[in-house]
């Protein structure tokens, strides 16, 4: 009768949190999560036709927990030239031991530069944002999947090139994304995040030197690695 009573508190017993990014989960109150790695975006065909180039970009996650459901994001992705940095808010909750939920908003401020002394100068800049829904499942003990959700929603953007400048002032839809994450150990107690992102949007702040005339919704694949710190 002991021996059943104990094997039943060990399989009722919550497993162990895990260092995590995506997964919705707040991280330990008082402490902060970060990660660094990598996001390689790919140029749809339509902007640069045969020529399919993949443009990495550095990409630094930090958050911070406000309680044991309510936290902070903020997030740098840089190209040295341009760079991409936000800010946001999230609420998880779990739903079971396995499954979790988040809902969250994050506003990005976009920047870049293309300055060639006596021949070209041209900038850049432009705030989004985006709402967010996350559901994550531990499909193991320490293999956790999530599945993101995003609206994009466009609030400023301006650029010129010597003294010719364009604007733009309106709040709108400009898109959507879906972003299929995995989190698991790697080596010496690290874990990393490895996904990718599925962009349907009529704009990237990548590639907004290349001054695109097309006025619809494009394709940006994104693969996603980072490790958690």
């Amino acid at each position: 009768m002991l021996a059943t009573s104990v094997t039943m508190a060990q399989t009722t017993e919550p497993w162990p949190a895990q260092p995590t990014v995506y997964f919705p989960q707040a991280p330990p109150v008082g402490k902060w999560r970060r990660s660094i790695g990598l996001v390689f975006t790919t140029t749809p065909p339509e902007l640069t036709e045969e020529v399919r180039v993949s443009v990495p970009a550095v990409d630094f996650n930090i958050q911070r927990a406000f309680g044991k459901k309510f936290y902070m994001v903020g997030r740098i992705q840089t190209q040295f030239v341009q760079s991409n940095i936000g800010l946001g808010l999230r609420w998880a909750t779990p739903i079971t031991d396995r499954l979790s939920v988040s809902a969250g908003y994050d506003v990005t401020g976009w920047f870049g530069a293309l300055l060639i002394k006596d021949v070209f100068n041209s900038q850049a800049y432009g705030v989004e944002t985006f709402p967010n829904l996350s559901v994550g499942y531990r499909l193991t003990k320490d293999l956790l999947l999530t599945v993101k959700s995003e609206a994009i929603i466009y609030l400023y953007y301006r650029s010129q090139v010597g003294s010719l400048a364009v604007e733009y002032n309106r709040r709108e839809i400009n898109g959507v994304a879906f972003a299929f994450v995995l989190e698991q150990p790697f080596y010496n107690k690290r874990h990393v995040s490895v996904g990718i992102r599925a962009a349907y949007s009529n704009f990237n702040w990548q590639l907004w030197s290349l001054y695109d005339t097309f006025d619809r919704n494009l394709f940006y694949p994104q693969l996603i690695f980072g490790f958690i710190l």
